[in-house]
């Protein structure tokens, strides 16, 4: 990004922060007026005046506000709502500013009962937050709509110039002008590395028949794989004309790592790490899981007992499964579901040769209404996933987690080949990306590796909340389940 573009992110940043205390400080005030109108008539209490009262107000509502500022502050901060965002990027960054509402949310409630602020109302509470939750969304909306607008009506596009002959730098032109980084390239020009000086750039081909305007923002990236020489010594003559320059280097594929930039002395390094969640996000991710399988299974306990009583009716058997898969850094695990099949479920697959292979070629599957193992039951418990409620007991164990990679048999491990290890190295999910990506209607083995492989690159809290609010219409819609 270049260094004007760094400055408006940290001025936008800044002005965020502040209109969101702003929000915060007037939904405190209105909450107040409206609490004092409805204290005349007898609607609402406000605690007895003591002397230890601060201008008129009672300690324990002035801690409420407090607490509450500080609060935003510091998740905000740390969830990074206010950092500047590519303009195609609002689906992660609704979901961050859900995260960071949801623990504003309970870090208040905690603040409430840390400082026993037994005297503030609930209602008062609930109506401050409602109100600026509020404020502070429409501020996002706000402030990412005019930052666009007065993006649009600067009139001063952004260039590139890719330096390079060969496929990467065609290829590299393509994605800066399909992509927004985090603004659009409205020109990005090739020149060929060879031959190349302040001259060359001028003469440059423009792309898509666009004319150069010397009043553009122009960035250098240099297409290392289709270079033989030097690259350092292309930059002095490079910055003739440009005011960044970057390198793209040719190696191999990073797109399923996080990629990080680094130096050793003067060695400048590129580090691709794990989407692994460590520290506080582990813990939160942990907790999540923790009270989240406990809470559903308090809300399932009624449908729980009532689908138990329908299997054991319809069918001789136990009403629980239990089968092996191999859960983090390769363990083996049983995970548990409420039986869908007949007892003798393994004696009919493999009693039928034909049969037996096309389940190993469907991805240890059989195509939706050819499985003759499933009881009829159990047929209505798969379409609606409700047999997959008795894993909330694995996630309690700490064996899974509520969102992740589905749990695998030990012999589909074959089917990730070099991505086994990284599938592994975290706890498998009772939902996941792939479930709410189509799941069974995904026949390619293949693109379901590289889903999970993808959740594995990108996982955070965010990403969770997002795949658990996605797996409920999912599941209402029998979308891929069989």
């Amino acid at each position: 990004m270049p260094i004007g573009a760094l400055r408006v992110g940290k001025v936008q940043g800044a002005l965020s922060r502040s209109l969101d205390f702003v929000g915060l400080t007037g939904a405190f005030a209105v909450t107040s007026s409206v609490a004092t109108i409805l204290s005349r008539s007898n609607l609402f209490t406000w605690p007895d005046p003591a002397n230890s009262d601060i201008a008129g107000w009672p300690p324990q509502y002035l801690v409420l506000f407090l607490s509450t500022l500080v609060g935003w502050s510091l998740i905000s901060g740390y969830i990074g709502i206010h950092h500047a965002e590519q303009p195609d990027a609002s689906a992660g960054h609704l979901g961050r500013l859900l995260l960071a509402g949801f623990l504003w949310v309970t870090t208040s409630a905690l603040f409430i009962f840390v400082f026993k602020l037994d005297e503030v109302s609930r209602l008062f509470v609930f109506a401050y937050m409602m109100l600026g939750g509020l404020l502070i969304a429409l501020r996002d909306w706000g402030g990412r709509a005019a930052a666009l607008r007065i993006f649009r009506k600067r009139g001063i596009r952004r260039t590139a110039v890719v330096v390079g002959n060969g496929k990467q730098a065609t290829w590299l032109r393509e994605f800066l002008l399909d992509n927004y980084c985090p603004e659009p390239y409205t020109l990005v020009r090739l020149v060929d590395p060879t031959n190349i000086d302040s001259t060359d750039l001028d003469r440059a081909a423009v792309d898509r028949g666009q004319q150069e305007d010397t009043r553009d923002t122009a960035e250098v990236f240099v297409a290392a794989a289709d270079i033989d020489a030097d690259v350092a010594g292309l930059f002095p003559r490079l910055f003739e004309r440009a005011n960044a320059a970057h390198i793209v280097p040719g190696i191999l594929d990073t797109s399923l790592f996080r990629v990080g930039l680094s130096r050793i002395g003067n060695v400048p390094l590129i580090t691709l790490q794990l989407g692994a969640l460590t520290g506080v996000d582990a813990f939160l991710k942990r907790a999540l899981d923790f009270f989240g399988a406990a809470i559903l299974l308090l809300l399932f306990a009624p449908l729980t007992a009532l689908i138990a009583v329908l299997i054991k009716i319809s069918s001789p058997g136990p009403v629980f499964f239990r089968q092996e898969r191999v859960g983090r850094s390769g363990r083996r695990i049983y995970i548990y579901k409420f039986r869908t099949m007949h007892c003798d479920a393994e004696q009919i697959l493999k009693a039928d040769s034909e049969l037996y292979q096309k389940y190993i070629e469907s991805n240890y599957k059989l195509p939706k209404g050819e499985d003759p193992r499933i009881t009829t039951i159990g047929r209505i418990l798969r379409e609606l996933s409700l047999d997959e409620i008795p894993q909330l007991i694995n996630v309690l164990k700490g064996e899974m987690s509520l969102v992740g990679p589905r749990p695998v048999v030990p012999a589909e491990i074959e089917k990730y080949g070099d991505y086994a290890s990284l599938l592994l190295s975290v706890q498998p999910g009772l939902t996941g990306q792939w479930q709410v990506s189509g799941r069974s209607e995904i026949a390619d083995y293949a693109r379901r590796v590289r889903i999970d492989m993808e959740y594995i690159r990108d996982q955070s809290i965010a990403r969770d909340l997002r795949i658990l609010l996605r797996t409920v219409p999912v599941v209402l819609s029998k979308e891929g389940a069989h």
